[in-house]
């Protein structure tokens, strides 16, 4: 994988020369049964001539792959152009705010930005934080209500101790009334700092956290003002 301009690319072949590689293989292939055709044709025997029905055959055969050669190619180019202007949005989303689905966080010069939906009314709801290596640094009870809700987390463990910059695992757990637990949407805003292509798709970077473009909700400009609609608790 190469990054240029803060935008990396996987180096694969294209599948437009493979198309033209197949159409030249099948052009040789044309070239060599007309010849046999031909060839046939001339010696064949005045009593007993060869089946023309046979010969139409294989031609509207060989016209038939040609036709779905030269599709593919068109396919081929048309996929060509439409990764270019994915590659031309992706790098839209550069020193840009995002906002993505995700279950990690960025924690950035001591902070963090969460975001958590609730389909439903809770009768408790936590945040749970979690390290690499899956240890619970941090828990906060959050908003119950109903809807989309913001966290900023303080980057700070359970003991009020500053934690390292770094990527974390987030979730909500919520349960109602009944003691049902709630399925729980979360996600993460910062800021882009780099574009990549993994397989195909192409990917934002929050400092170490990748998130698949496929994830962005939203984006605004890094240096339009936010506010949160719940703050951290201990």
């Amino acid at each position: 994988m190469t990054t240029v301009n803060g935008v990396g690319t996987s180096s694969t072949g294209t599948s437009s020369n493979g198309g033209s590689s197949a159409l030249s293989s099948f052009s040789n292939n044309f070239d060599n049964f007309l010849t046999l055709l031909t060839k046939q044709l001339q010696y064949q025997d005045p009593l007993s001539p060869l089946d023309t029905n046979q010969f139409t055959q294989q031609l509207v055969e060989f016209t038939s792959v040609e036709q779905q050669i030269e599709t593919n190619q068109k396919l081929d180019s048309l996929l060509a152009v439409q990764s270019d202007n994915q590659a031309m949005a992706a790098l839209s989303f550069l020193n840009n705010v995002v906002e993505a689905q995700s279950d990690q966080v960025m924690l950035q010069d001591g902070s963090a930005e969460i975001s958590y939906d609730l389909s439903s009314e809770a009768e408790t709801a936590t945040l749970v934080i979690k390290d690499a290596d899956g240890n619970t640094v941090r828990t906060i009870p959050v908003d119950t209500t109903t809807g989309t809700h913001d966290v900023t987390w303080d980057g700070k463990d359970k003991n009020g101790n500053a934690l390292e910059d770094g990527v974390y695992d987030i979730s909500v757990q919520a349960v109602d009334s009944d003691g049902v637990q709630l399925a729980v949407t979360t996600g993460t805003r910062g800021k882009v700092d780099a574009v990549q292509r993994i397989d195909g798709e192409f990917h934002l970077s929050i400092g170490d956290l990748d998130v698949p473009l496929s994830k962005v909700g939203s984006v605004r400009s890094a240096t339009a003002g936010s506010s949160n609609d719940s703050n951290d608790q201990s």
